[in-house]
């Protein structure tokens, strides 16, 4: 589950210096886009930093870190989510933010589990 989190902030990193309006559209503030794209620059810097760090971890094993990384990291997808539905995002971009939290929850809870079976 981590590795498909990792590839897919490493997806929207691309997507999102490719094409910052589309990937405005794509993640629900694209008013934001249009003003000043720079928002997207951020947001790709930030998503090839989870990457980087949940590439690591999986690297060095470290999957106690891995899952409280991912506990910390629930947090991003409800502020989005909230923002997308402050600036009048569709409700269907603003569950998929939602969702992003519920797979991190999901990802997190399943690797403590993980590691207090088996050390």
């Amino acid at each position: 589950m981590s590795v498909l989190v990792a590839l897919l902030m490493l997806v929207n990193c691309w997507r999102a210096t490719s094409d910052p309006a589309g990937f405005a559209r794509y993640f629900g503030v694209a008013a934001a886009a249009d003003a000043d794209p720079a928002f997207i620059y951020v947001y790709a810097s930030r998503a090839l930093f989870l990457a980087m760090i949940t590439a690591i971890l999986l690297w060095k094993r470290q999957l106690a870190a891995l899952g409280y990384f991912a506990a910390a990291a629930i947090i991003m997808p409800i502020c989005d989510a909230i923002q997308v539905q402050q600036a009048g995002g569709a409700i269907p971009i603003v569950a998929r933010h939602l969702a992003t939290a519920a797979y991190l929850a999901i990802t997190a809870y399943l690797l403590h589990r993980w590691v207090a079976r088996h050390g």
